[in-house]
């Protein structure tokens, strides 16, 4: 399977589920619902290197860049400056490059 095949599936499978699940539980909150689709993606994009070690040649570098770019998405929804969404993805992308250590631990709903 393809990498690009792998994080569409990852990313989407995720976004769904977590999305579904504040859809059933908070019903009307449109911004929330966004929110937890967005964090579902980001997740699931994180987690596709792990599912699938083979299709992926430098996991970190796809890692780090969708954890700069979730950190970039979290700054623009919160109406963040410049200077604070620039931060964000620099953690976003820490947190990314660091996936291969934490993912394990994230318990999947």
């Amino acid at each position: 399977m393809s990498q690009l095949k792998v994080l569409c599936f990852s990313g989407i499978a995720f976004s769904l589920v977590f999305s579904g699940f504040s859809l059933v539980f908070y019903f009307g909150d449109w911004s929330r619902l966004i929110l937890v689709a967005c964090f579902g993606l980001f997740i699931g994009f994180l987690a596709a290197p792990e599912f699938a070690p083979k299709a992926f040649k430098k996991a970190w570098v796809i890692q780090l860049i969708c954890g700069a770019i979730a950190g970039v998405i979290v700054g623009m929804v919160f109406n963040l400056n410049n200077t604070d969404i620039a931060s964000a993805s620099i953690i976003g992308g820490f947190i990314g490059w660091s996936a291969n250590l934490w993912i394990k631990h994230v318990p999947i709903p």
